[in-house]
């Protein structure tokens, strides 16, 4: 009975295989087949052209999990293998991809009107409410802006908090550094010079701090920078002034911190951003020590890219898996794979103007938001994406 089962199961694959071969013979399409022996499913694929390709298992019509890469291939024929456990049963698609952004328009300019900014440090993109968040800096406010940059609201304005306040006194910020649209429809800011993390709600009405509790002593808690959620609704925040990172719950308890002044794989300095891919890595652009420095969500040291970084200011994986860095000394963003290997690099904005200290970066499905501070100003690009799918599909688990 098992050794028709398995026979089966080669039969199936087979089939599966010469289809394939059937309908994309041509070299100059994309094409995939599989062989599978006891445990391991082996892809030979055919690439007509050089890109990014990805892996991607689906669950329904909506849900999808990309398992492999992006990794940047040559044109030309390979062997993948994967796990017969990780596809059995399932189905998905392999994806081949290139991207050609594209600066397309600017927002911004120096002052502190609906549309103005003053050297502003953080953003971020609300998927669900569609709207760029921007901490705008020298303004001392929270500015929302719609996807094609029309003015929505702002909050904040000048405060020092200082013992005990009106809410309405408390609501006021110094410097805020950084914003993230977060869980429960709520945003976060980073309050630098006021030492604190306080929220805003659904109706972006001030909450209160997050943290610290109001009654921990400041000291404890220095010039926050950076800051993300993740799926779990837990906010990742970047403390320079003790070059430590911390895991905060939504309900402002610290799960863990790591980092702390030094060169070392654990350690951090003077570190600016923090941002979480959709597979769970953390990133942070640990600025002093001129790298990214890449952690499990449990806070493990995983790895580090070191590129020919002077002064990395913001990374962001986006949605294709891709990492978009910032670098605010040699006034460029850059695109490369999570392995490090470049893709393009940009120093304008559409009207050829050179940018000055990008500081931080967001992305919607189609579009990058660069926050470029010294011109005061958001550059939205067009990711321009170009791509081809081939489908797969893997059998049950097969038994020898």
């Amino acid at each position: 009975m098992k050794r028709q089962l398995l026979a089966f199961c080669s039969f199936v694959i087979l089939l599966f295989a010469s289809q394939v071969f059937a309908q994309s013979s041509n070299s100059q399409m994309m094409w995939a087949s599989m062989e599978v022996a006891s445990d391991t499913a082996v892809f030979t694929l055919n690439l007509p052209e050089a890109g990014c390709l990805s892996v991607y298992k689906t669950y329904s019509s909506t849900k999808k999990e990309r398992f492999w890469g992006p990794v940047y291939m040559q044109k030309g024929r390979f062997r993948l293998r994967i796990p017969l456990s990780r596809i059995a049963g399932g189905q998905g698609y392999f994806e081949l991809f290139n991207l050609s952004p594209y600066a397309e328009f600017e927002t911004g300019s120096r002052g502190n009107g609906e549309r103005q900014f003053v050297n502003p440090c953080g953003l971020d993109y609300d998927r669900t409410k569609k709207e760029l968040l921007i901490a705008d800096t020298g303004n001392d406010r929270i500015v929302r802006l719609s996807e094609d940059g029309r003015f929505l609201s702002k909050h904040g304005g000048f405060g020092i908090i200082l013992g005990e306040h009106s809410e309405e006194r408390e609501e006021t910020l110094d410097a805020p550094y950084d914003v993230a649209a977060g869980g429960f429809s709520n945003f976060y800011v980073s309050d630098q010079n006021n030492d604190r993390i306080c929220i805003f709600d659904t109706f972006r009405s001030y909450k209160g701090n997050l943290y610290p509790e109001k009654k921990a002593r400041r000291s404890q808690f220095s010039r926050p920078s950076g800051i993300t959620v993740d799926r779990e609704n837990n906010i990742w925040i970047v403390e320079t002034g003790n070059d430590r990172l911390l895991k905060i719950s939504p309900y402002g308890d610290k799960i863990f911190e790591l980092g702390g002044f030094g060169s070392g794989r654990n350690r951090l300095k003077r570190p600016e951003q923090v941002a979480i891919s959709d597979d769970g890595k953390v990133y942070v652009a640990d600025t002093g020590n001129g790298r990214i420095a890449i952690f499990d969500k449990l806070g493990a040291y995983m790895s580090s890219l070191n590129g020919d970084f002077k002064n990395v200011s913001a990374v962001h994986p986006d949605a294709d898996g891709l990492l978009w860095i910032t670098d605010a000394t040699e006034d460029k963003l850059i695109l490369c794979t999570p392995a490090g290997v470049k893709l393009s690099e940009f120093v304008s904005a559409s009207d050829g103007s050179t940018f000055r200290a990008p500081r931080d970066l967001a992305s919607s499905e189609k579009a990058l938001f660069l926050l470029d501070s010294g011109n005061h100003r958001i550059v939205h690009f067009n990711k321009n994406k170009e791509s081809t799918r081939v489908s797969w599909q893997a059998p049950g688990d097969v038994v020898e």
